[in-house]
């Protein structure tokens, strides 16, 4: 967080704004709606519930899909961990289901924990904070991110995610067995 503080104050920020709670999700929604080009996500915990279509994460899912049928490039890192194999599971069914509406999902390496949460959207538009894609991060949670326009962070952030994705894998780099 110090280090985000420090770049922040040397940056060229157009725009800061406070995203918590419930806040999040209509901001994030407007945010990929704007995409032009590409948008790059890097999750530590994404959740798709197939039991609830009217779930928050459906908002999300829908607006990515909206923008894949746009021409966007739509690229996301998701944690494989091999320590929470619940939390990679979660993932894979996500992962699963964004692959179905035409984003590329990629795996982070399963000795590394990715705890990030990261949305950048046309090297431009970046959303960083504690908010991860889960029901009950979108719904219940005390969250708290940031919504910020600058092009000097986005190109940081989107150097983070192109040196992640190099190390990162298309197929699940671990075998999950049965859920327990």
């Amino acid at each position: 967080m110090i280090y985000l503080l420090l770049l922040l104050s040397q940056s060229d920020i157009q725009n800061i704004k406070y995203i918590g709670n419930r806040e999040y999700i209509p901001n994030l929604v407007e945010t990929i709606n704007k995409a032009q080009h590409t948008i790059y996500i890097v999750m530590y915990s994404a959740g798709y519930y197939p039991t609830h279509p009217e779930g928050p994460d459906r908002k999300v899912y829908g607006a990515m899909f909206d923008a894949v049928k746009r021409g966007v490039k739509v690229k996301v890192i998701l944690d494989a961990s091999d320590w929470n194999p619940n939390n990679t599971r979660k993932n894979e069914i996500t992962a699963n289901y964004l692959k179905e509406g035409g984003v590329e999902v990629y795996w982070d390496p399963p000795e590394i924990t990715t705890h990030s949460k990261i949305v950048i959207v046309d090297t431009l538009l970046c959303i960083v904070g504690s908010t991860n894609w889960t029901y009950y991060a979108f719904a219940h949670n005390n969250e708290s991110s940031l919504l910020i326009e600058s092009r000097t962070l986005a190109e940081r952030l989107t150097q983070f995610f192109t040196d992640l994705l190099r190390v990162s894998t298309e197929e699940l780099p671990i075998n999950l067995g049965k859920a327990q």
